[in-house]
């Protein structure tokens, strides 16, 4: 088919801004088949539900329409449980007996990659900085329950720490293991986006079931997922304006989406590449810094909750949440738009800050 080039509204906090991307156009089955093409094995359970969030959508006058990635089972869930379909299967093709992962005490990623090095047969070893004296519960818990060999650091020293895994990795080696350095494995990071270039062939048939053709609006932490959505729907030609909503440091979430979608199209066998002038992203959610809620994050998690029994997390999911609201309370929606949320899990680390979000003293 012939290259396309598409023109992607995507709004800002401060103005609407209008960037080009060149994909080529691919039909779904060609799609599926780029990325059928990859070794996999099946872990979450998938499709998740499409969910209209009816008394939410009233409260803010919008049609809320929620993707529930908090239901892909494995340990909590979450939408990294879907990259473990293809991480699992890099590790084991390569052979690996060990994953090894870098990742601190509130890490999603640690508890979903645990979990599933476990669930296909690999030793688990995270090394957590800056996590020596934080107390066993949310994630951390969950990875002691499984079985995880932790390396709990007091140090959070990007050199200190790269020195300690370098001399563990290279004992394991000694040993005669075949380890999956998460850090160092390229299909760790780009399972992300392939695995939501894939998400979106399943989004686009459930929203037929709801009606939902045009103006959508989605609303997505930053990183793979959100280049995922954004690759996908363009080369699918579908009407969707993805919003990435960044959590913590500006600099690496775009870091993360330019570089994990680059190497997922790699993997693919596309030839163009995203730039960093492709991403923009929301920055005004952040709240006072990465694993810290704001106001604005505890109100979204208290009214989602008390609206529609759905629980959102205080690191991810609540802060994009926090936009969707201000977006609406600031006449940012059309009348005809239609907004998905994608809840892409954390519930684990509700329990972490039970002190900022509990109503009572």
């Amino acid at each position: 088919m012939p290259d396309l080039q598409y023109l992607i509204l995507v709004k800002t906090n401060i103005e609407t801004w209008i960037f080009k991307m060149k994909m080529p156009y691919l039909s779904k089955e060609e799609l599926k088949a780029k990325i059928d093409s990859l070794p996999r094995i099946n872990i979450a359970l998938l499709p998740t539900p499409l969910q209209e969030a009816h008394r939410l959508s009233e409260k803010l006058g919008v049609r809320i329409l929620i993707k529930r990635e908090d239901l892909t089972g494995l340990a909590m869930g979450g939408n990294k449980v879907r990259h473990m379909d293809f991480c699992m299967a890099d590790a084991l093709q390569k052979g690996a007996d060990v994953s090894l992962n870098i990742n601190p005490w509130m890490s999603n990623n640690a508890r979903i990659i645990g979990a599933a090095s476990k669930m296909v047969g690999l030793d688990y070893i995270n090394i957590a900085p800056a996590s020596k004296f934080r107390p066993i519960q949310g994630n951390l818990l969950i990875q002691d329950i499984i079985g995880t060999d932790l390396h709990l650091l007091d140090t959070a020293n990007h050199d200190e720490v790269n020195e300690y895994v370098d001399k563990l990795e290279t004992k394991l080696i000694e040993q005669g293991k075949t380890v999956y350095n998460h850090v160092k494995e390229h299909m760790s990071r780009s399972s992300a986006t392939i695995s939501y270039m894939e998400a979106t062939l399943e989004i686009e048939e459930q929203l037929a079931n709801f009606n939902v053709a045009e103006n959508l609006e989605v609303f997505v932490a930053s990183g793979g997922a959100q280049g995922g959505l954004m690759l996908a729907s363009q080369s699918l030609n579908l009407p969707w304006n993805v919003h990435g909503v960044i959590v913590g440091k500006p600099e690496e979430s775009y870091a993360d989406v330019v570089t994990w979608s680059n190497n997922a199209l790699n993997h693919l066998g596309f030839t163009e590449r995203l730039d960093w002038s492709d991403v923009e992203q929301l920055d005004k959610y952040i709240g006072p810094g990465y694993a810290i809620p704001g106001d604005d994050c505890i109100e979204a998690i208290r009214m989602v909750a008390e609206l529609e029994g759905i629980l959102l997390d205080p690191v991810y999911t609540g802060k994009v949440m926090a936009a969707v609201i201000d977006y609406a309370r600031t006449g940012k929606f059309k009348q005809e738009d239609t907004v998905l949320f994608i809840h892409t899990g954390g519930l684990p680390e509700l329990f972490d800050f039970a002190d900022e979000l509990k109503r009572r003293d």
